[in-house]
């Protein structure tokens, strides 16, 4: 268990220097994005992309979680193990492997909630004002533009989840253009925490229903069904940030990996957290981190013979 736990990191500075020194122990080429100043500050964010396999592969498996606050480690930690924890010996010589390293580079930094806000179970909703409303429809309005977002399918979603991602619209589209030019068969595994058993791992896919993604999705992997029904809602941005929505010449499937931080029977029975007590977005104790990590080597194992069965 210490192997695999050894992987994940609990700030974005050590996550990403742990990354770039296991791919430089093993001659693996890495392509830096700078996130945009006005979203970072004096915080300098980079979004790191690096491919393993075949360049001339046509079937292209792609680990990019664009979650936000604490969260987003569990992404970095999947790489790293990718990289350290043996997940190299199970890519196949047929595949390609695409890491994404903070597709959404101030991601892990977000608070999900402000440093000083007391959380309580009994603590009413805010109060949007109509200036807080307005402000919050310009600036998604604008991104947008820029993304190419389908409203309808955001329609159900909280003013809360509608926060731009702080990278360049351009970002993901250099990846796109730049590491999948021969792709022709490509499945974005997007790591994420969420509601669910402790530690255990769910796949939802983000694809429409009757669409040939989900019909892919369906058949290699076992869905969280209700989940799935509601993926475009669950709160943050797009699978892989819309990074699959960019390849037009690839028949692309779009999965969330979901990492399950507590019991729903428990929250259900009438459990609530304490009056100072912080949603766990990134549990700390190894037998979460191990089991997550584990969920993540078995979700790309079936990616790969997803990928190699379906042509």
């Amino acid at each position: 268990m210490a192997d695999s736990v050894s992987c994940f990191s609990d700030d974005i500075d050590r996550a990403r220097d742990r990354f770039l020194t296991a791919c430089d122990r093993i001659g693996l080429r890495i392509t830096s994005y700078p996130a945009r100043d006005d979203h970072t500050g004096a915080k300098a964010l980079t979004c790191d992309v690096a491919r393993m396999g075949s360049p001339d592969a046509s079937r292209v498996a792609v680990l990019c979680s664009a979650a936000g606050g604490a969260a987003g480690l569990l992404g970095c930690g999947a790489i790293l193990g990718v990289l350290t924890e043996g997940g190299l010996q199970d890519l196949p010589r047929e595949v390609a492997l695409a890491l994404v390293h903070a597709a959404n580079p101030a991601g892990p930094i977000w608070p999900y909630f402000a440093e000083d806000d007391v959380i309580s179970a009994n603590k009413p909703a805010p109060d949007w004002s109509d200036s807080v409303l307005a402000a919050a429809e310009e600036r998604f309005a604008a991104f947008q533009a820029e993304q190419g977002v389908d409203w309808n399918k955001l329609a159900g979603q909280t003013l809360a989840s509608m926060k731009p991602p702080a990278w360049d619209g351009s970002v993901l589209r250099a990846i796109a253009a730049t590491q999948f030019e021969n792709a022709r068969q490509v499945c974005v595994i997007d790591p994420r925490t969420g509601p669910g058993l402790y530690g255990a791992h769910e796949i939802v896919s983000c694809d429409p229903p009757e669409s040939a993604g989900r019909s892919r999705a369906e058949s290699w992997f076992t869905l969280n069904v209700a989940q799935t029904s509601e993926a475009i809602g669950a709160g943050t941005a797009p699978c892989g940030g819309g990074l699959g929505g960019l390849l037009p010449k690839a028949q692309v499937t779009n999965v969330v990996l979901e990492i399950g931080t507590y019991s729903l029977t428990r929250r259900l029975g009438g459990a609530t957290r304490g009056p100072n007590e912080l949603p766990q977005s990134y549990p700390s104790d190894a037998m979460w981190r191990d089991n997550a990590w584990h969920g993540v080597r078995t979700t790309l194992q079936n990616t790969y013979r997803g990928l190699l069965r379906d042509n």
